[in-house]
């Protein structure tokens, strides 16, 4: 039999409703969602299988997008918990279309829809692109509870990951998120946005935020030397190479020791775009420090392949943001890892 749409219309109904909930669902993940509201119109049987995977996986890329999910779940308060579920999220919203007036309140609505979230969020992209705030936008993130989520990608001027001390909680935090693990599924973490995060794998405390954490990967990295030789410090640590010891060449001094998360299985670093030499703005200097790091960094990868504990793998470097935004390339990553691709890994 040929199918047309008009029989597939008259032949969907009479599958079971258990199988018909099987088929809406492997589309909420194709298009974020998408195909799924053009479902809820088909028919008030198609309505009522739909209902319950409407929020299955969100993309929120405006302020009004933003405010309009917070309405809709504030209406839904009292509602069955199935109603509200949301497993995946995509946040980005564009610097241009949030007011400043108007942006202390779309980050209160961010973290009210986060919030309800929380409890069955299993994957979330979350881009903050303003610089003034972005550290404490992702350092409040970095402070919730999400129990079961799997998969965080950040992208923005991020602070270091660390448990929040018992004397500075507020009396507001129930007494489940007082843990010292505010993530204690997260299995893979990708940040973003900080080309020298020098001082993370020394400040931050990774197997106390994130105790299952097994894949990390640092995106973005210019002039990043001194990060380069925290990253080398940790590897030569966590499994002793000869060739592989701390040899400071910038005379960079390690107060705190640096090391990598218990469970970490693999590394993933990518350079970030450097603008040619020949740039209006590029000054020489930069550019000798970007090339030094670029041959620690292959230092690091070929190291790595005689390693039999961490995988570290060395990514290209990332596209002039003029030419392919971050965004795009992170909601790919995010759109491709739910349907079961590598993603960013």
């Amino acid at each position: 039999m040929i199918i047309t749409p008009t029989n597939m219309l008259q032949t969907l109904p009479f599958l079971p409703t258990e199988v018909l909930t099987q088929i809406f669902t492997l589309t909420t993940t194709l298009d974020s969602g998408a195909s799924l509201r053009s479902l809820l119109r088909v028919s008030q049987h198609f309505h009522d299988i739909c209902l319950p995977l409407r929020f299955h996986c969100v993309s929120l890329t405006t302020g009004s997008s933003i405010k309009r999910l917070d309405q809709e779940l504030k209406r839904l308060e009292g509602s069955p918990p199935h109603l509200q579920r949301i497993l995946y999220l995509y946040i980005s919203p564009t610097q241009s279309d949030v007011h400043p007036d108007s942006e202390c309140e779309t980050i209160s609505q961010i973290f009210c829809i986060l919030q309800n979230a929380a409890e069955t969020l299993q994957t979330l992209t979350f881009i903050y692109h303003n610089t003034l705030l972005s550290t404490s936008v992702l350092g409040r993130l970095f402070r919730n509870s999400f129990p079961v989520l799997t998969e965080l990608t950040i992208h923005g001027f991020y602070p270091f990951p660390s448990p929040m001390p018992s004397n500075e909680s507020p009396a507001s935090i129930p007494i489940i998120e007082m843990n010292e693990s505010f993530m204690p599924m997260l299995q893979r973490l990708h940040l973003s946005g900080n080309r020298n995060p020098y001082g993370l794998l020394q400040l931050s405390s990774f197997d106390k935020c994130f105790p299952s954490l097994s894949h990390l990967r640092i995106s973005g990295l210019l002039m990043a030397g001194s990060f380069v030789e925290e990253m080398k410090d940790a590897l030569e640590k966590h499994t002793a190479y000869d060739d592989l010891k701390s040899k400071s060449s910038c005379g960079t001094l390690l107060y705190w020791p640096a090391r990598l998360p218990n469970k970490l299985q693999s590394v993933v670093l990518q350079p970030g775009f450097m603008p040619p030499h020949n740039r209006v703005g590029v000054v020489g200097s930069a550019v000798k420090k970007d090339t030094w790091m670029m041959i620690q960094l292959k230092d690091i990868e070929e190291a790595a392949k005689r390693r039999r504990s961490v995988r570290v793998m060395l990514k290209d470097r990332m596209q002039d943001p003029d030419r392919v935004s971050v965004n795009s390339v992170l909601y790919c990553d995010w759109l491709g890892r739910m349907n079961g691709d590598e993603g960013c890994w």
